[in-house]
């Protein structure tokens, strides 16, 4: 999977609202010459302007529901319903460079094909989106049965290898895995002539259906499974809520509930054992996925010295550095425990005592230094809130940490900056949150930038161009002061860390973007936070000259 181009970065930048002034110029000045790439930016806005009306109407929908009686109760599903409007657009610049645009639409039917007026064909060619591309991994569809960039219209389709997450116009999601044959029909009928699709339904689209060759599956606001063999059989799973098993002349068969499992075979609806539900991915599992794919890319990062990407060995007190190249050694493991991390099956490692920590060695000097994480912060206890700390305080070393309100500090021990000031976005608690720390002698810059957006700056003073950066010895989540300082309040970090990287090079903002938007906890992840109400100020001339 290629990363995004330069205008997609930029697109995206617009349409979450962090792009200024030069971004905006700069992605004038690719699109003023390029009229392929016009064609894809106005296919884009399109998209963007129609699904902007559909879920407004969908929020209206949730604001005065017809009454039904689903498993969970509407107040469980507004704040989902009305967070997919708000989230939508952002999370589509982000998959729309993985498939390219599909210049034919072959049919279900052949016969079906030669028989619709071209009237009708140039009505469907020009039709809005009925569901967008949210996720996908590994995913390949075959040529002329594929999705028109990131949009599904009316159509047929065939997913020969990988996962794909679908979010339709109604806010239903539905997840497709290979091998696998399907038509969308319409918003609320997808109709699967072949493999396997996991369902979840909001109230607002009661009535989504899976059609089969001879059964409807209807669902009443739920979550549940579907499989259809090459042979024609279907099997159902709920696995919350209702759904109703039709034949097609509409005729109710069984109403199928949460926990129960059926098939259909040779005219009869039977009892069937419960599927191998772990084959039926979430659209949460797709970002695991996706992330495993990208571990060889990731290995072949320019200047990358260091990689823990959190994965339980089995001795469990080892952090391991899959990067062996710098000969960087495992990191050890002390007190901190094994929990959850970004996705289901991810690990992570949880930080909430004053004596839990990681020791790590980093024995590479290097004049520039780019330090990122993901992490989660339950509590700001101390006054600092250690990320990753060299330890003691000798001179080259790294200090990466938290204020006492989240607000991200850094910096190189033993050199002093102009201009430094703790402002900008603060790290939230309990949200995942992507952190980078650089430092670069050469540029006499350090820099932090929060889930891609750069949150503080300083410039180093005096003649540093020829000194180096060295973390050595150093813990992650905690602080090891020196002797002399004993008596210093803990550093300890209260939270979860799921992945460290280190560079001995400065990462560029587009590089730092491509990260989050590659290592996104899920689709309702938003890169913003909550501010303080004051921006991040530029630095005065002063400070760049000193």
């Amino acid at each position: 999977m290629n990363n995004p181009s330069r205008w997609q970065i930029l697109a995206n930048a617009m349409i979450n609202g962090t792009a200024d002034g030069s971004d905006a110029a700069e992605l004038s000045a690719l699109l003023r010459n390029d009229p392929s790439r016009q064609r894809e930016y106005l296919e884009y806005l399109d998209t963007h302007a129609a699904l902007s009306w559909k879920f407004r109407d969908a929020e209206m929908a949730a604001e005065h529901p017809q009454p039904i009686h689903p498993t969970r109760s509407r107040g469980d599903w507004l704040p989902w319903v009305i967070a997919i409007a708000a989230t939508f657009f952002a999370i589509l610049s982000v998959a729309s460079h993985l498939f390219p645009i599909r210049r034919e639409r072959s049919s279900f039917s052949a016969v079906e094909k030669q028989n619709r007026p071209a009237e009708e064909e140039k009505i469907l060619s020009t039709a809005q989106p009925m569901a967008m591309l949210m996720d996908q991994a590994g995913a390949r569809f075959e040529k002329g049965r594929a999705p028109t960039g990131t949009r599904f219209q009316q159509g047929d389709y065939k997913l020969l290898e990988g996962v794909v997450h679908l979010r339709f116009t109604n806010g239903s999601d539905l997840v497709v895995q290979s091998p696998s044959e399907f038509r969308i029909e319409s918003p609320q009928h997808f109709r699967l002539a072949a493999g396997r699709v996991r369902g979840m339904v909001p109230p607002t689209a009661k009535g989504f259906t899976i059609v089969t060759a001879e059964v409807d599956f209807v669902d009443v606001g739920t979550e549940f499974a579907v499989r259809v063999d090459d042979g024609g059989e279907s099997m159902l799973h709920v696995f919350d809520g209702q759904v109703n098993v039709l034949r097609t002349s509409g005729e109710l068969m069984r109403s199928v509930f949460g926990g129960e499992s059926v098939r259909y075979q040779d005219g009869n609806l039977l009892d069937s054992e419960i599927l191998d539900l772990d084959s039926y991915q979430t659209p949460e599992h797709i970002g695991f996925m996706r992330w495993r794919e990208q571990r060889t890319q990731m290995l072949q990062n320019p200047g990358l010295i260091a990689w823990y990407p959190f994965v339980k060995e089995a001795n469990g007190s080892i952090l391991t550095n899959i990067v062996r190249s710098e000969k960087v050694p495992d990191g050890r493991i002390a007190g901190a425990r094994w929990v959850a991390g970004r996705w289901p099956g991810k690990e992570a490692l949880l930080f909430d005592r004053d004596s839990d920590f990681v020791q790590l060695n980093i024995p590479v000097e290097s004049p520039e230094i780019s330090v990122a994480a993901w992490i989660k912060s339950d509590r700001y206890e101390n006054e600092m809130n250690a990320i990753l700390n060299s330890n003691a305080t000798h001179r080259g070393g790294m200090h990466f940490q938290l204020t006492r309100f989240g607000l991200p500090r850094g910096g190189i021990v033993g050199f002093n900056r102009s201009d430094y000031r703790w402002v900008g976005n603060p790290v939230p608690q309990n949200k995942w949150c992507h952190v980078v720390s650089i430092a670069s002698f050469p540029t006499r810059k350090h820099s932090i930038y929060v889930n891609g957006s750069l949150v503080t700056e300083s410039m180093f003073r005096g003649e540093v161009e020829e000194e180096r950066i060295s973390l050595a010895h150093c813990r992650l989540g905690n602080w090891l002061p020196p002797a002399t300082m004993n008596n210093q309040p803990s550093r300890s970090f209260r939270g979860r860390i799921d992945d460290l990287a280190i560079w001995n090079r400065a990462l560029t903002r587009e590089e730092i973007l491509a990260h989050v938007q590659r290592g996104r906890p899920s689709l309702l992840w938003q890169p913003e936070n909550p501010t303080l109400n004051v921006e991040v100020p530029a630095l005065p001339q002063a400070a760049r000259h000193p």
